[in-house]
C-alpha cells in the first residue's frame, strides 16, 4: 500500500485504532520497521519539530512535577511526554487534568521495560525534577539519547551534570525559573555545550537597608517579608520608623539574584530559598528574633520549607507567639471571576484564560488563608476591599516630593497625554490606544506611550505631560495614579465608587473607562481651569494618603 491511501486511513478511523496500530501503519507507510518499539515522539503522535519535554522520572514522589506542569502555560511551543508506568497511571492522569488549558499538550507515555536512549532520543529535552529517591542513571541515559537536560536545583544532580558539562537548573516550584531555564536549553541547539556558569550566587545576601531604624533597636522588633514589590515594604518601614520611636526592624526580599535590588537587610536569592540551611537560619531569625511580623503577598517566610505560600508556615508563628499580619496589593487576592461579574470593562476580559485560571487558585487559596487564620489583613488598594471587605486599606506609599514638580499643566495647545502600561492587558492598553490614538490623529492632543523605560527615566515624562492616563479596567488608582497625582498631573483612571467610600476617601482623579475616554479628555479640555484645580487638588490628596504617615497610622494598633 502507498502512504497516502495509509494516511488516509489512520485519519478515517482516528482513534478507533490503538495506538500501538495507528504508529505500526505510519511507519509502514515511511516504509520502517512497523512492530519495533515505538519512540517517546511516536508514543506522544507528534510530528518531528514540535518541541517536547520529556520526564522519565517518578510521577507521585517527583515534587517538582506539578510546577512543571504548570509552567507550561508559560511554554505555549512545547508539549510534555510523561513516561510513567502502569502504578503511576492514575497520577499521571491527575497531573494532566489540572494542567488547564495547556492540558492537550501533555501525554500519558507508557513506560517502557527498558528505558534506552533510543526511546528518548527523538525528544529535544529532559526534564528531571526533584525526587530525592531518582537514581543518576536515569540521567546518563537522557545524556547518551543527546537530550538537552533541565534539572530542578540540586547539589547531586548539579555536581552529576557539572562532570559532563551539561544541564540548565531551575528552581523547584518557581515557574518563571522553570521556563527560562527551558528556554535557553532550546536555544543552544542539541549539538553545543552550555556556556560555563557564572559563579552562583550566594543564596542569602547582605543587604543595602534604606533608612530605617535596625531590628532590636526598640522593644518592638518587627520583621518584613519578602516579595516587597515595587518597593513598597521599603517604603513602609521608613514610614513606621517616622512613626513609631520603639520599632526596630528588618526588611527579607526574596528575589532573584540578578533583578533590581529595592533597598532591604537581607535578600534571599530564589534557588535558595529551597536550601536546608537558608530554611533553618530563617527560622531562627524569624521565630527566635520577631516579635511581630508583616507577610507580604502570602509570600513564605521560612524559605520553602512548607511550600510556596505562607499558609504552612502559620503554625510555627502561632507556636513562637509572633503577632502577624498580612499584606496584599493585588493579583494575590483579586477574584478574576467576581471582578469580571462587578466590572462591565474588567481587565480580565484581555487575560489569557490560563492566566485567569491559575490567579483564580491563587485568589481563592490566599483568601481561604486570610479568612481560616483570622490574622489581621491589610490591602494597599480600596478595590481589594471588593475581594476582602474584613480587610484594612493601608494606602501604597510614594515618594511625593521626589516626584513633585511647578511645571504648569494644560497651556500648551496640543497637551501631552502620556499612557505607559507595565502589563498592557492590566491597563486596558490595547482597548484605549485607539481612542487616545483618534485625539492624538485629530490634533487635539500629543500622545506619548512610554513602555518598559526604567523607573528613573519615567520620572522625567510624567513631569512633563499634562495628563496622565493610568488603567481604565481595574477600578482603583495605584502607584502610577499617585505619580501623576504627586507631579500636579490631571490623572484619568477608572475608580469603582464602593470601594472607595468604603475606604472613606473620594481621589481626585477624572474617572474614565476605555469606551468614555475620548469624553473624558474632551471635558477636560472643554474645561480648563477646572481640570487645572483636579490637578492641584491631586497633589494635596496624595500628599495626605500616600506619603506614608496615613499606612504607618493603619499598622498603628497592630505594633501594639
Amino acid at each position: 500500500m502507498s502512504p497516502a491511501p495509509v494516511r488516509r486511513t489512520v485519519s478515517a478511523v482516528k482513534r478507533r485504532l490503538p495506538r500501538r496500530w495507528r504508529i505500526a501503519l505510519r511507519r509502514a507507510a515511511a516504509g520502517t520497521r512497523p512492530w519495533a518499539t515505538p519512540s517517546v515522539r511516536e508514543l506522544c503522535e507528534l510530528p518531528a519539530g514540535k518541541p517536547l519535554l520529556v520526564h522519565v522520572g517518578g510521577i507521585a514522589s517527583d515534587r517538582a512535577l506539578a510546577g512543571v506542569v504548570r509552567a507550561l502555560a508559560r511554554l505555549p511551543e512545547f508539549h510534555l511526554a510523561l513516561v510513567c508506568g502502569e502504578a503511576e497511571r492514575a497520577a499521571a492522569q491527575d497531573l494532566i487534568r489540572r494542567a488547564g488549558k495547556a492540558r492537550r499538550r501533555v501525554h500519558e507515555v507508557p513506560r517502557p521495560r527498558t528505558v534506552t536512549a533510543a526511546f528518548l532520543a527523538s525528544a529535544d529535552v529532559a526534564v528531571f525534577g526533584f525526587e530525592p529517591d531518582a537514581g543518576l542513571a536515569l540521567l546518563d541515559t537522557c545524556l547518551a539519547a543527546g537530550l538537552r537536560v533541565v534539572a530542578a536545583d540540586s547539589r547531586v544532580v548539579r555536581e552529576h551534570l557539572a562532570r559532563h558539562q551539561a544541564g540548565d537548573f531551575f528552581a523547584p516550584g518557581s515557574l518563571p525559573s522553570f521556563a527560562k531555564a527551558v528556554e535557553r536549553a532550546w536555544q543552544r541547539g542539541g549539538d553545543e555545550m552550555p556556556a560555563p556558569e557564572e559563579p552562583p550566587a550566594a543564596p542569602v545576601e547582605a543587604g543595602a537597608p534604606g533608612p530605617w531604624r535596625a531590628l532590636g533597636a526598640g522593644p518592638v522588633r518587627l520583621g518584613l517579608g519578602t516579595a516587597n514589590y515595587a518597593g513598597q515594604l521599603s517604603a513602609l518601614a521608613v514610614a513606621i520608623t517616622a512613626a513609631r520611636a520603639d520599632v526596630g526592624i528588618e526588611l527579607v526580599m526574596a528575589k532573584p539574584p540578578a533583578t533590581y535590588r529595592y533597598p532591604a537587610d537581607r535578600y534571599l536569592h530564589y534557588p535558595g530559598e529551597h536550601r536546608l540551611d537558608v530554611q533553618m537560619e530563617q527560622a531562627r531569625r524569624v521565630l527566635g528574633w520577631y516579635t511581630h511580623l508583616i507577610v507580604d503577598a502570602f509570600r513564605p517566610v521560612l524559605g520553602r520549607v512548607n511550600g510556596d505560600d505562607i499558609s504552612a508556615d502559620l503554625a510555627a508563628l502561632r507556636r513562637a507567639r509572633l503577632k502577624v499580619a498580612l499584606l496584599a496589593h493585588g493579583s494575590e487576592i483579586r477574584h478574576p471571576g467576581a471582578h469580571l461579574e462587578r466590572h462591565a470593562e474588567s481587565a480580565f476580559r484581555d487575560a489569557p484564560e490560563e492566566l485567569r485560571e491559575r490567579l483564580t487558585t491563587v485568589a481563592e487559596r490566599n483568601r481561604r488563608t486570610a479568612e481560616e487564620s483570622g490574622l489581621p489583613f491589610f490591602v494597599t488598594t480600596p478595590d481589594l476591599l471588593d475581594d476582602v471587605p474584613f480587610a484594612t486599606w493601608a494606602p501604597l506609599i510614594v515618594d511625593v516630593d521626589g516626584w513633585a514638580c511647578d511645571r504648569p499643566v494644560l497651556e500648551r495647545a496640543r497637551p501631552v497625554v502620556l499612557h505607559a502600561p507595565s502589563k498592557r492587558w492590566t491597563k486596558g492598553t490595547d482597548r484605549l490606544l485607539p481612542r487616545l490614538q483618534e485625539l492624538h490623529d485629530r490634533r487635539i492632543i500629543e500622545l506619548r506611550l512610554v513602555e518598559g523605560l526604567p523607573h528613573s527615566e519615567m520620572r522625567r515624562l510624567v513631569q512633563d505631560c499634562d495628563i496622565v492616563v493610568d488603567q481604565l479596567v481595574m477600578g482603583s488608582y495605584g502607584t502610577f495614579s499617585c505619580e501623576g497625582m504627586a507631579a500636579g498631573k490631571v490623572v484619568v483612571a477608572y475608580v469603582s465608587e464602593g470601594p472607595h467610600r468604603a475606604a472613606g476617601v473620594q481621589p481626585p482623579i477624572a474617572n474614565a473607562t476605555p469606551s468614555t475616554l475620548v469624553k473624558a479628555i474632551e471635558s477636560l479640555l472643554d474645561d480648563r481651569p477646572a481640570a487645572v484645580a483636579l490637578a492641584a487638588e491631586g497633589a494635596r490628596y496624595v500628599r495626605d494618603h500616600h506619603d506614608g504617615r496615613r499606612t504607618a497610622e493603619a499598622f498603628d494598633a497592630f505594633l501594639r
